[in-house]
Formats: structure tokens, C-alpha cells, sequence
């Protein structure tokens, strides 16, 4: 019976160990600018809600335009946002977050100072699927919500009567996404608003 070498073996060692050690190096050495770059990602949503351009902004810049435009507060056990420009409040940028089809959606959705209409919405994060129900993510869809009229005296918001178009093939997102605006602008009307 032929024995057989280490060598092959030791070799392979010694790839794992070295690879291992650069890609470790490689992620400490950039770790920080990829945490810049993510909350830069959130903070264009943030942005892009209220209508405010940014395309041309690096992430630090986004990061001090942010920190510029919004303030976080609490009110009635809720964390939102006040978005000032030029400083006049502007709106409320409130949370959203309730099951789709497939996960989880989070978003945000910006509030009119006088209550009337919403600025606009932006899912921040979702598991819906790509082509399909994860076209929420375009601006087609996106920008049907924006300067969207509403009224605190209805609990049906936004609809897909009339103005609004839902996604084709993606009834069950499209019906999540409305009734996730719809229950969090009832709850912003009923437990939030006279607080502000």
C-alpha cells in the first residue's frame, strides 16, 4: 500500500489560513465605510420620502444633510421623525412595519405638516419577490404616493380605486402595501397626531 504524503494536505492548510487572513483584513480594513455606505442607504430613503435631492452627495454628505433635515422624537410611545427645510417644519416621517406576503416590510412614510396628503413612501426593507411583488421598490410604483391627498375622517386611506395602480402579478403585496400605509395612518391619526 503507497503512503501517502502530507504535503497536499499542509498545502491546503496553509491556502485556507492565508485567504482567511486577507479576507479578515480585508473586512476590518472596510468595515467602517460599509457601515457608512448602509446608513447612507437609509438615509437616501429618509430623504428621497421628503422629496429632497441627494443623487450627487457622497455618504458623508447624505450623513450631514440628514442630520440637518431630521429630528428624531417620541411622542405618545411612537418614534418618528420631524423633517425640517429651510427651517419650517415640513412633515412627519413616520415608521412602518407589518407582515407582507412573504416577511416582513419596514418603511417609512412622510406626513404632510398639515395632515392632508402624504409626501411620499419608501420600504426600507422587505422579502418580497424580485420581478414581482418586489417591484414596490421602483419608482413607478413609489411616486403614485406622492403628494397622495388624505383624510384623518377615513379609515380606508390609500386604494387602488382610481388614482393608485397596484402591481400586476402582485396582488398580495400590492394588498399588503395598502393595508400597512392604511393601519399605520390610523394609528399616527388616532394616537399620535393631537400629541404633535
Amino acid at each position: 500500500m503507497k503512503k501517502m504524503s502530507p504535503k497536499p494536505i499542509l498545502f491546503m492548510i496553509a491556502i485556507t489560513v492565508i485567504f482567511t487572513g486577507v479576507l479578515a483584513t480585508i473586512n476590518e480594513i472596510t468595515a467602517e465605510q460599509v457601515e457608512l455606505n448602509e446608513k447612507a442607504a437609509e438615509q437616501r430613503s429618509f430623504l428621497n420620502v421628503v422629496d429632497v435631492e441627494y443623487e450627487e452627495l457622497t455618504a458623508e454628505e447624505v450623513t450631514e444633510l440628514f442630520e440637518e433635515i431630521f429630528n428624531e422624537i417620541t411622542v405618545a410611545g411612537h418614534d418618528l421623525y420631524e423633517a425640517h427645510l429651510d427651517g419650517e417644519l415640513l412633515a412627519y416621517v413616520y415608521p412602518m412595519a407589518d407582515s407582507a406576503v412573504w416577511g416582513e416590510l419596514q418603511g417609512i412614510m412622510a406626513i404632510h405638516r398639515d395632515f392632508d396628503r402624504l409626501l411620499g413612501v419608501e420600504f426600507l426593507s422587505h422579502s418580497e419577490t424580485p420581478g414581482l411583488g418586489g417591484r414596490i421598490d421602483e419608482d413607478e410604483f413609489k411616486e403614485q404616493f406622492r403628494d397622495y391627498e388624505i383624510s384623518e375622517e377615513d379609515d380606508i386611506h390609500v386604494d387602488y380605486e382610481g388614482e393608485l395602480d397596484a402591481i400586476s402579478g402582485a396582488t398580495g403585496t400590492s394588498n399588503a402595501v395598502r393595508d400597512i400605509i392604511n393601519d399605520h395612518l390610523n394609528e399616527f391619526f388616532n394616537e399620535v397626531k393631537e400629541e404633535l
